[in-house]
């Protein structure tokens, strides 16, 4: 009996003791490991491991950017979704306004000034003229924000393979559902327009002209001398926006379902294509609309959900 109890205590202890070490042994080794590299650095070359910085901003990195969507690891991450109007941040707004606005100025996207105002708004009774008369008050079109989406893309840097730059943006829509709706793709940071989508009285007028010369008994010469006068106003108005040194227009043979194609040169070497093509209407009996921006982005927006 005395001998059974010997041997069970035995094999208790030696079983706590083997618990004990299965526990207890992996940490002193690794905390021994951990104290024998403390206190000291190791240096390794930059090219050795990879990276994520910020991107310069600039508008041809932009675009290079832009370019590899559609491929699934490349795609943006949606970061943020504003719906409620009073709560899209004022100062995105106004900045996205102001870009706008220098945009239509130079000819890049339609006209936005055409409405700015509200028929009938009020009404008052001319005593006068004896007369009922109907009052034009003027309104902001950024009073009317449906949403603010926020996005983040992280893409390969050309300069290193290993490092890999990104790049925020934001994709804001304007609409009052019946007289406009503006889309605008605006950089994070300096809230440089990548992509615009107007849909106005302006855009009507822009599009009727353009089917007129492709419809309407116009000789195919005078056709495309019709687009080419519309792509250097268009080329014109891209040069001046994105502040580039020169550009070409892409011959109207070469276009398909485009109204233009304009390549835009800057003083780095680089280049930038820039598309203007006719948008369908998302609402109903709304103005046909124009649609300017990097080839990659307006293929993206024109696939992306709209409950995303």
């Amino acid at each position: 009996m005395k001998t059974v109890n010997v041997r069970f205590l035995c094999c208790l202890t030696g079983t706590i003791f083997l618990a004990a070490g299965v526990i207890f042994f992996p940490r002193y080794i690794s905390r021994s490991l951990d104290m024998r590299s403390f206190g000291q650095v190791e240096i390794s070359k930059r090219e050795d491991f990879s990276f994520l910085e910020q991107g310069s901003n600039e508008v041809f990195e932009a675009a290079d950017a832009f370019q590899y969507l559609g491929r699934e690891e490349e795609n943006p991450t949606l970061l943020t979704v504003v719906k409620e109007p009073m709560q899209v941040n004022e100062d995105l707004l106004n900045e996205v306004y102001m870009q706008a606005m220098s945009a239509s100025e130079n000819g890049m996207i339609p006209w936005l000034g055409q409405d700015a105002r509200v028929s009938g708004a009020a009404v008052y009774m001319d005593m006068n003229k004896n007369e009922v008369v109907e009052n034009e008050l003027y309104m902001n079109w950024t009073d009317y924000v449906q949403f603010a989406k926020y996005y983040s893309l992280a893409y390969e840097s050309k300069e290193n393979s290993n490092k890999k730059e990104l790049l925020n943006f934001w994709y804001v829509r304007f609409s009052d559902e019946e007289r406009f709706e503006y889309s605008f793709i605006v950089n994070a940071v300096n809230y440089e327009i990548y992509y615009a989508e107007i849909h106005n009285a302006s855009s009507q007028t822009f599009v009727d002209a353009s089917e007129s010369a492709k419809l309407y008994g116009w000789e195919e010469n005078q056709s495309n001398a019709f687009m080419y006068d519309l792509g250097v106003v268009f080329g014109d108005g891209c040069a001046n926006y994105y502040n580039a040194f020169g550009y070409d227009i892409v011959n109207q043979e070469y276009l398909y379902q485009k109204m233009n194609i304009v390549i835009l040169y800057f003083e780095e070497g680089e280049s930038l294509y820039i598309e203007r093509s006719v948008s369908e209407r998302s609402v109903p009996n709304m103005y046909a609309g124009v649609c300017v921006g990097f080839q990659d982005l307006i293929r993206w927006v024109r696939t992306l959900p709209e409950d995303e």
